[in-house]
């Protein structure tokens, strides 16, 4: 089976504004802190980041390390791929 693109993921237009912003990747790998004063001074690896259901949005800043399964818990790729075909256009 072929990994679908990133653009093979636009959703269909909806007519419910259930929408949020995801950055889908804010581990604490992606949050950059000032190490004198712990101010967050930037965010970055937005290359997933749009508009998706909530679902898209995990709790990854909860853990240390990325953003993927760690041992023990279940990858969640599959059912979020599934919820953007079937609001694929």
């Amino acid at each position: 089976m072929m990994k679908a693109s990133r653009w093979d993921w636009r959703m269909k237009r909806r007519a419910s504004k259930d929408l949020v912003f995801c950055h889908n990747d804010l581990s604490t790998h992606n949050i950059i802190v000032d190490p004198d004063t712990l101010a967050i001074t930037a965010i970055v690896d937005w290359e997933y980041g749009g508009f998706y259901t909530r679902e898209f949005e995990g709790k990854y800043y909860l853990r240390p390390g990325p953003s993927v399964a760690l041992a023990g818990e279940t990858a969640d790729e599959d059912w979020l791929l599934s919820i953007l075909e079937k609001n694929k256009e």
